[in-house]
């Protein structure tokens, strides 16, 4: 009988801790700009390696992590809350942004979806919440407090002894399926803590029963949590009803503008200077967004 043991992903010392992070975000550029830049134009993003010190994780610890620390903290965090506490739009037109971290819920006519959208040459200094997690989920609340470790990828794995080529499996007191068994012992007509442990700290279990546990406690505990790789965190600014940065049309919200003497004249070739030059021209997005979320260190 050969036996292996799944390497932890994480000590079992580890704590959720909860974060509170306001982000300065700009985004400059010309449209002529965004409308060539690709998938990732018009973004805001952390600077590499810069991560764990924009949102926080840094400074716990008592000396300065590395990227790798910082960067397995950030990797399943649970967002609580995100909200953006005032934009300025230089841009003179309807703006959409995303941010990568939640869902988005504001749409367009077009059906485009974003977090939020601003209007043209704007500025809004009342704060917006964007996104709040579901308060009333107590069991995911509980969860990340007693079992830090666990996740819904690592449940079928950590913390267990697995038997090749055997209907079994030994699984750790400590484990949450443990736990589950003992909770419904009267429903299942078994109790587990009437079974041995081996060497003080293993269960032994049906590789069934595992499999039917961990698919119970991922459908009805860990399917609503709202976890998110804050590596990746990014804010994009898009062009709102329109998928083109420069597609300018007939009674285009960009001819506004164009300064109503150019368009008294209504010279073709003046006009199109001038659309050119709006196009051509730097402008600026800012937002200040606040991120609450939780993560184990």
């Amino acid at each position: 009988m050969s036996m292996e043991m799944d390497a932890p992903s994480a000590p079992a010392t580890k704590e959720p801790v909860i974060f509170t992070r306001r982000l300065m975000t700009s985004i400059r550029g010309s449209m002529a700009k965004f409308a060539t830049g690709g998938v990732n134009t018009a973004s805001w993003t952390p600077v590499n390696g810069k991560a764990g010190d924009v949102f926080g994780v840094s400074d716990i610890f008592d000396s300065a992590p590395d990227v790798g620390t910082t960067a397995a903290v950030l990797q399943s965090a649970v967002i609580h809350r995100v909200r953006v506490l005032e934009t300025k739009n230089d841009f003179p037109l309807q703006v959409g942004i995303n941010i990568s971290c939640i869902p988005s819920m504001e749409a367009t006519k077009t059906g485009q979806r974003f977090a939020l959208t601003c209007l043209a040459s704007s500025h809004n200094p009342t704060p917006i919440t964007v996104f709040e997690a579901d308060a009333s989920n107590t069991d995911n609340v509980e969860w990340r407090q007693r079992y830090p470790q666990y996740n819904a990828g690592n449940l079928d794995t950590h913390g267990t002894l697995q038997v090749t080529g055997q209907p079994y499996l030994f699984v750790s007191q400590t484990h949450p399926v443990i736990e589950l068994l003992k909770q419904n012992a009267e429903l299942l007509n078994a109790d587990i803590s009437a079974q041995p442990l081996i060497d003080g700290e293993w269960y032994k279990l049906t590789k069934q029963v595992m499999s039917t546990c961990c698919n119970t406690l991922k459908t009805k505990v860990l399917s609503g949590e709202s976890k998110r790789d804050l590596n990746n965190f990014t804010v994009q600014l898009h062009r709102a009803n329109k998928s083109d940065w420069s597609n300018i049309q007939t009674n285009d919200e960009i001819m506004s503008a164009i300064p109503h003497d150019v368009l008294n004249r209504a010279d073709p070739t003046e006009l199109t200077k001038a659309i050119q030059g709006i196009c051509n021209r730097d402008y600026s997005f800012s937002a200040r967004i606040e991120v609450e979320y939780e993560a184990c260190v």
